[in-house]
């Protein structure tokens, strides 16, 4: 569904939703990849330092260390030392860093995108309208825009909440969940 909507003329709005664990970081990986493939750019914005971080980290993982250098994946946060954050603005700026990964840091007036196709917004009830919405600005046409939960969230709520957008939802449970298990436990 995504890979579609990313071949579509109109920008994707789409609501990824998934257990914790279930792979919707992978899923998101794989439409940057999509983008990357045809020299756009795209932004993974995660609420807090540890998690980019850790989506960072994961990504590498993931992409190995041929493929990470030559997409140039990025991390910016705030916390940065200011060397590493300025290298990391240069590559984003002029387009080297085709992967980014970061915080709020990401929609910060000094940082501009050379082609933002493609914005991840992982744990979107943790940020505001106004802050997806300058991160979109960023783009300079308006880029297609994929947000991330782990909360289940009916369609019509979703429409109702964050505007017109598809769902997506991964059904399967991560590797090694244990089923869930219901007791009612009378007070005496």
């Amino acid at each position: 569904e995504i890979l579609e909507d990313l071949s579509r003329n109109h920008p994707m709005n789409r609501l990824l939703q998934g257990e914790v664990g279930s792979g919707k970081t992978l899923v998101a990986l794989r439409a940057m990849l999509a983008v990357a493939d045809s020299n756009g750019q795209s932004a993974l914005i995660a609420p807090t330092e540890v998690l980019a971080s850790q989506h960072y980290a994961s990504m590498a993982k993931t992409l190995g260390d041929e493929l990470t250098k030559e997409l140039g994946l990025t991390l910016l946060t705030g916390q940065m030392p200011l060397a590493d954050r300025k290298k990391a603005l240069l590559q984003i700026v002029s387009g080297k860093a085709r992967i980014v990964v970061g915080t709020h840091a990401l929609i910060a007036e000094k940082v501009s995108f050379l082609d933002l196709a493609l914005i991840v917004v992982d744990e979107q009830h943790r940020f505001g309208v106004e802050q997806r919405e300058a991160l979109r600005l960023k783009g300079n046409q308006p880029p297609h825009v994929l947000t991330m939960t782990a909360t289940p969230i009916p369609r019509t709520l979703a429409v109702t909440v964050f505007g017109d957008l598809d769902v997506s939802t991964l059904t399967e449970l991560p590797a090694g969940r244990k089923e869930i298990s219901t007791h009612v436990v009378q007070l005496s």
